[in-house]
Order: structure tokens, then sequence, then C-alpha cells
């Protein structure tokens, strides 16, 4: 019996220890050139400096993102996955699925930015902080804008969509998750996108430390902007019915 044991726990210890071996095997794990990023390939079919590329982008969005929000979680694992979606797991590692590394679509400030701003109020600016940072400093356009401008795409869906209607929609589309139409949450996104870069540059000047301070983790808009939450929707609809 007591072989028996020895044996098993042989066994694990070289299972486990082969998985370890592995993960960081050369050709299965690229670094960025400052070492804040390490990408984890589970997709094999991947080109490996297409990944390496993935560890560089990741690298400069995270040195910007951190000099703007004053966040750091030091090195961030970027894991690459053949199936499900974009997504953060904190304190530091990101999933990205390979089908946006081929379309050139990837989000990594997206996923980043959430890691580094951990108490948000509500989904709605959760998201839409996000949503603006990757449209600022990511390197590749993706999720949910795509090649239109955040204002741009809400004006849109705003007068198309038959289920997001404003703001009060989004939030509880994106609080549902992925139970919600990928279409719903695609409007969602775009909505929380557009209103949080609107707030930021029409009403804060840009002052990103006082939104994160006086909006995104308090959702106390009058006290911020002098201005009821209502008054400053009917603004933001008035704003984005006036952009070409």
């Amino acid at each position: 019996m007591k072989l028996m044991r020895l044996f098993v726990i042989g066994c694990l210890t070289v299972v486990l220890g082969g998985c370890a071996a592995n993960e960081d095997a050369p050709g299965d794990v690229f670094w960025s050139t400052d070492k804040t990023i390490r990408v984890v390939n589970g997709g094999p079919s991947l080109p490996h400096r297409q990944l390496q590329a993935l560890a560089g982008q990741a690298a400069r969005e995270y040195a910007a993102l951190r000099a703007v929000l004053g966040e750091d979680v030091g090195r961030v694992t970027v894991w690459v996955h053949d199936s499900g979606i974009a997504r953060h797991f904190p304190p530091a590692t990101i999933r990205i699925p390979t089908r946006l590394l081929r379309k050139s679509t990837v989000i990594t400030a997206h996923e980043i930015t959430h890691l580094l701003s951990q108490g948000w109020a509500s989904q709605v600016l959760k998201e839409g902080l996000a949503s603006y940072l990757q449209a600022r400093f990511g390197g590749q356009r993706g999720w949910p804008n795509y090649r239109r401008t955040l204002h741009g795409a809400a004006r849109y869906w705003l007068r198309e969509s038959e289920s997001v209607y404003g703001l009060a929609d989004a939030e509880r589309t994106l609080g549902n998750g992925l139970s919600a139409p990928t279409k719903t949450r695609l409007v969602a996104y775009n909505l929380a996108g557009s209103w949080v870069r609107w707030l930021l540059e029409e009403k804060l000047a840009g002052d990103l430390d006082r939104f994160m301070r006086e909006i995104y983790r308090t959702e106390n808009y009058e006290a911020a902007t002098d201005l009821p939450l209502l008054r400053l929707q009917a603004e933001w609809r008035e704003f984005l019915q006036g952009i070409r």
C-alpha cells in the first residue's frame, strides 16, 4: 500500500510537472520586451510571429493605460484560446479568443482597462470606460464599434435598435451578461462607450482622474456636473444628433 501511494504521488508529480514545463516551453509562451506581458498560446494554429506581436501590442497598451489610470497590477498574462469571448480575470489575467487575432480585432486594451479600474458603480460606466480607452489606446479596432467612432455607432444604434433605447436599457442588458443576444449587447456597449466619452470630453474637459473619483466609483452625476442625470442624458442625445 505504501509503495502504491508513493507510485501515485510520483505519477502526479510527473504529470503536474510536465504541465508546468509545457506551459513555459519555447514556442508556447511569448514575452513583451519589457516583460510586463506574457502571452500563453492555447491556439496552436496561430503563427508565432503573430503571438509575439500581440505581446508587444498589449505591452504598449498596458503602459499607456497605467499612465492615464495611475494603476498597476504587475505582469499581465494574456491567455489565447480557440473558443469563448474576450474576458478579464483579476488581478492580472485576460483571455483573448484566436478568432480575434485572425481578424485583427483584438481588444486587449479593453480587458486590461478592466484590470486597472476595479470598483465601478455601474455596468454602463464599467464597459463604457473600457470601450472608450480601447478606442483611444487600442492597437486594433474591434468590439463594440469596430470601424465607427463610439459616437457614430451610438447615434446609429439609438435610431436603429429594437431592443436598447437608452442607458437604462443598456444597464439592464450589461447586467444580464452573456444571456442577452449578441446584437443587444453590442448596442449596449456602444451606448456606454459614447456616454463615457461624452461625459469625459464634453463635461469634464478630459479629466480622467476626476471622472474616476466623482462618477465612475460613485455614479453621483449631479455632484460632478451640477446637472441631474435626466438632463445629462437629454444633452447627450442632442449632442449625438448633431454629429456627422
